[in-house]
């Protein structure tokens, strides 16, 4: 009896083994993937793991660009498209795209680069420019580009200031980049 008994043992056995190796597989995937979740949520940047910005602020950024690109001759800014005038308005599109704009328009732009950027500071109270454009999911080369164009635009601005350009439209710009974490040129 022993030998059969052994003989059914050994007919159990590559079950049991096999059931062992792969309860043992499983539960080290299992591991694996919890431990390599909890390194990707760790290593993430704060500004990505809490990617949320306030309803319409994308708008806002995108609408900013746009004003900042008119003042670059239609490039793109920071990865928003470039400004695109009116196809009839040919006497426009020459404006942008030779940069051949008056201080006049210079401060409207301003006033409206203004406007967007306060609406985002209300919307997004303590966050930067730069952590705005983080969430927004741009590079860090494109930050740096938005950055610098709207320091370009400030600089323009304050160069032209009572020249064309109302001094408190610089001004309200200069306070707005200091919300905002952007040190003017």
């Amino acid at each position: 009896m022993n030998h059969s008994l052994d003989r059914e043992t050994s007919r159990l056995n590559p079950a049991l083994v096999w059931l062992a190796v792969v309860g043992i597989a499983l539960v080290g995937l299992m591991a694996m993937s919890n431990t390599l979740l909890v390194e990707l949520t760790a290593s993430a940047p704060a500004s990505v793991a809490q990617a949320s910005l306030a309803p319409g602020t994308e708008g806002l950024l995108r609408q900013t660009a746009s004003h900042l690109s008119k003042m670059l001759g239609g490039a793109s800014v920071g990865g928003f498209p470039g400004f695109e005038p009116p196809d009839d308005d040919e006497k426009y599109r020459r404006k942008i795209k030779d940069q051949d704009y008056s201080a006049e328009d210079l401060n409207g732009w301003v006033k409206e680069i203004n406007n967007f950027l306060n609406q985002i500071t209300k919307r997004n109270p303590g966050l930067s420019l730069k952590e705005l454009l983080e969430r927004q999911g741009l590079s860090q080369t494109q930050i740096r580009e938005f950055v610098q164009s709207l320091q370009q635009a400030h600089y323009t601005a304050k160069g032209m200031s009572g020249h064309g350009v109302n001094p408190q439209t610089v001004l309200t710009l200069d306070s707005l980049m200091e919300i905002l974490g952007v040190v003017p040129w």
